[in-house]
């Protein structure tokens, strides 16, 4: 057994959180309440307008030879007060279905009654009458449907829209929306079980004959201007598909169809190509992994299974192509291949040449092909990939997913792409680790890098572009995103390197991700790029590149640095992942994914002076295998794995040995804190707390407050019995200073680690500062979903002196041994 492991915490203490309240009243909302009559007035104006001028659209649909519509379900684009977005606010009620939840509480919506519900609501507000008083909460009623473009389309889309032509045929990928999420099975174990569970089924199927009609509804509209050319993709609050379709339709789909919440072209998908051919051999006796050592699937363009540093790791019956009419499993794309060193990478995430002779492959590796010989995906639509690799693998828990689209991340509506990949982590208990993307050295559409460079925006200023976010699917929520930076440094004659050792590589795509998510979540050593001395151009060198396996199916060497990219820095994580799965078999992913980062250290000086800048490039850092997966006398980590619903509340406690807390040394402790969870997703809501079913966050305890009190402040009600503090006791106490905080107010501004769902954060005190127990509080909120399941989650807490020999690991593991009453 590993001498220092980490230990799981012996107290836990659960109740309901004292969380902040529900919105306050908003003078808007106060003084509409003030002025009935006016604001129902206004409110009614613009209702009879809006079906009035849909109307007069549909009288006129047939003879301009466009699709038939429902004449009662009429799209609506209305605001309300922005603070019940993240409340149990209800539109149904009103008639209306949500489609697509907006910037500052507007919401694209259809009247599913040609506004009769809303009307009727209207009007008792107007009269004061029960049930109409959100009413006031309704600010405003847009109407036209001239907004909808600027709403619904990708950017490249809303660029060309005036000059869209009604004959061109335009390949795009629609998303559609379905209001109506699965509902909560019943408790058997509660009375009247039977009942509620028939009732329950009879809901589930009313539901899917609503959805498939929703679909045929959608497919026939479709059919009247071109055709859908993959599968509908089921995500359950909506569904999406890639369509061709005249420029006619594309207008009336985005002007009039009522459930479109985005449109946008379908992304080219790519890996990285390799630039040059490298030989050389290196004559290693290869061992295959252990009987028992995990499989990570890789999800590439395929793999040259016979390459003698490869193959004692492969289990060919395992390995599939999903390319439509195309079997092979082998890695076609020239230059040497890009799954093969993908797959080495994972196999040997240092180089070949630092290995030990002999050398023990780590793991196994499956090979699940999905690019062509020319490095694209170009059959299927991604989301629908997704979901068949996974149905078709239950067994295999981790993925390494070196693709991405060439463009940047959308940062309105997740993907589908990234949206599928949610779920999937969630349902599933799975891990994906997906590259960041790269930024092409040149580029057609003129986003080069040699492009900045000549126009003047030098390394790393131009990584601030737009063009330079992280790559779809890159911004999934619960995958690990990884990004590249810089093993060397490197000066020449005639090149130098672009940056320095540990800095970040001048291809590797930058966060923060959507909705302000700190992405990439760390980074590994992916290469990098020299720039000449004369003429300042980019290119690939071999000494910045690293050592990587290659295919030799169109010749060339079976090793080479001949290509970089955040391709292959995500393997060298994909290798850390499976040697955590080996200590961990059974353990949920959050625990995988908490203990990477957990592992994961900004490089000097960053570390203890983190920068939004640093955060950005960086994510939170470079893991370490020895950080990840154990400790040393210097270092201790705690975890649990739990589950939690919204509105309760869980207590972690861990003692401090008095020798640590002497008032006379001034040690300096480095205390880290990652809370890592997964939840239900809806694809067509925006923001963290919105599209996650539940989200969570954690609080510590103040700097000397005790665990009773800090239990007391933090848990309003345990065991059904109410607790109190005192609110200026505990405001006068100082906090410790967290480096990125949970409200932007911490040393990184404007980053907040409540937008993620892996949550990080750490703080560096004295010695003599340390209280008798550091206590921890997570805490669970309201989302979308109102049957309140539980999400699962994982706490992990590191210890460690710095700059000191002192030895702490044995000395907290024994304090912390005996678990203590409450």
């Amino acid at each position: 057994m590993e001498k220092f492991p980490h230990l799981q915490f012996l107290q836990k203490v659960s109740g309901k959180p004292r969380l902040n309240g529900g919105p306050n009243n908003n003078p808007i909302t106060e003084e509409n309440k003030r002025n009935r009559g006016s604001h129902s007035g206004n409110l009614l104006n613009k209702t009879t307008q809006l079906k009035t001028d849909w109307n007069n659209e549909l009288s006129v649909r047939e003879q301009n030879g466009l699709a038939p519509l429902d004449a009662d379900i009429i799209p609506i684009f209305l605001k309300i007060n922005p603070k019940l977005i993240n409340y149990d606010f209800d539109l149904k009620q009103f008639g209306i279905e949500i489609i697509s939840e907006e910037d500052d509480g507007y919401i694209i919506g259809a009247s599913l009654d040609s506004f009769a519900s809303l009307d009727e609501k209207i009007n008792k507000f107007l009269n004061a009458e029960h049930g109409g008083g959100q009413i006031a909460e309704f600010w405003e009623i847009i109407d036209g449907n001239q907004w909808k473009p600027d709403h619904i389309l990708s950017d490249y889309l809303k660029s060309i829209w005036q000059s869209v032509d009604e004959s061109t045929i335009y390949k795009l990928e629609i998303g559609v929306a379905f209001d109506k999420p699965l509902a909560k099975a019943p408790d058997p174990n509660k009375q009247g079980y039977v009942g509620r569970l028939e009732k329950h089924t009879q809901e589930l199927i009313a539901r899917d004959e609503r959805f498939l009609q929703r679909q045929d509804e959608f497919e026939e509209f479709i059919n009247y201007y071109g055709t859908i050319t993959s599968n509908l993709i089921d995500l359950e609050d909506s569904f999406c598909c890639e369509v061709e379709i005249n420029g006619k339709g594309l207008k009336d789909l985005v002007l009039n169809y009522p459930f479109v919440f985005e449109v946008s072209e379908v992304d080219e998908i790519v890996g990285v190509n390799s630039e040059s051919e490298e030989t050389e051999i290196f004559e290693i006796e290869i061992i295959e992994p252990e009987e028992n050592a995990p499989e990570i699937g890789v999800i590439d363009s395929g793999i040259m299974e016979g390459n003698k540093y490869i193959s004692s790791a492969i289990i060919s019956e395992n390995s599939k192509s999903y390319i439509i009419g195309d079997t092979s499993t082998a890695d076609y794309v020239k230059g040497g291949g890009h799954g093969t060193r993908v797959a080495g990478a994972i196999l040997y995430p240092y180089g070949i040449s630092n290995v030990s002779n002999p050398y023990q492959l780590p793991c196994y590796i499956r090979n699940l092909r999905i690019l062509n010989q020319d490095n694209k995906l170009t059959d299927k639509l991604p989301a629908q990939l997704m979901q068949e690799i996974i149905a078709d693998n239950e067994d295999c828990r981790v993925f390494n997913l070196s693709v991405n689209s060439c463009l940047p991340s959308r940062t309105k509506h997740m993907s589908s792409w990234a949206a599928t990949i949610d779920t999937l982590i969630n349902e599933k208990n799975i891990l994906f680790l997906i590259s960041a993307g790269n930024i092409s050295i040149s580029d057609e559409r003129g986003f080069g890098i040699n492009r900045y460079i000549e126009e003047g925006k030098n390394y790393p200023d131009y990584l601030n572009e737009p063009f330079c976010r992280i790559a779809n699917p890159a911004q999934s929520s619960f995958a690990i995103t990884v990004g590249s930076i810089n093993h060397i440094s490197f000066d020449d004659d005639d090149f130098k390197s672009l940056g320095n050792e540990n800095t970040i590589s001048p291809f590797s795509r930058i966060g923060t991700g959507i909705w302000g998510m700190i992405k990439p979540d760390v980074v590994e050593y992916g290469g990098g790029l020299g720039i000449s001395k004369i003429g300042n151009i980019v290119s690939i060198k071999n000494e910045l590149s690293p050592e990587l396996v290659r295919s030799t199916l169109h010749g060339g060497s079976a090793i080479g640095n001949d290509i970089v990219g955040t391709s292959f820095a995500t393997p060298k994580v994909s290798y850390i992942v499976s040697q955590l799965l080996k200590l961990y078999p059974e353990e949920n992913v959050n625990l995988l994914r908490g203990l990477v980062v957990q592992g994961a250290r900004l490089p000097e000086p960053y570390f203890e002076n983190p920068s939004a800048t640093s955060i950005k490039h960086f994510g939170y850092g470079i893991p370490s295998l020895e950080r990840v997966t154990k400790n040393n006398e210097q270092r201790i980590t705690f975890y649990n794995t739990g589950n939690i619903r919204a509105e309760e509340g869980h207590i972690y406690s861990l003692k401090i040995p008095e020798f640590l807390r002497s008032p006379a040394e001034e040690y300096d402790i480095l205390i880290e804190v990652t809370v890592s969870y997964t939840a239900k997703v809806r694809r067509t809501r925006q923001k963290t707390k919105s599209y996650l079913s539940s989200w969570l966050d954690w609080t510590s305890s103040k700097v000397g407050e005790v665990f009773d009190e800090f239990k007391d402040y933090v848990l309003k009600e345990i065991e059904n019995e109410v607790t109190t503090y005192d609110r200026d006791f505990r405001n006068a106490m100082s906090s410790w200073n967290w480096k990125i905080k949970s409200d932007k107010r911490g040393e990184v501004d404007g980053i907040s680690r409540t937008n993620s769902t892996v949550q990080k954060d750490w703080t560096i005190i004295k010695s003599h500062e340390l209280p008798e127990d550091i206590n921890f509080a997570i805490r669970g909120h309201k989302g979308w979903d109102k049957s309140n399941s539980e999400i699962p989650y994982s706490l992990v807490v590191s210890i460690e002196i710095l700059n000191s020999n002192l030895e702490i690991y044995e000395a907290i593991r024994i304090e912390n041994e005996i678990e203590l009453p409450v």
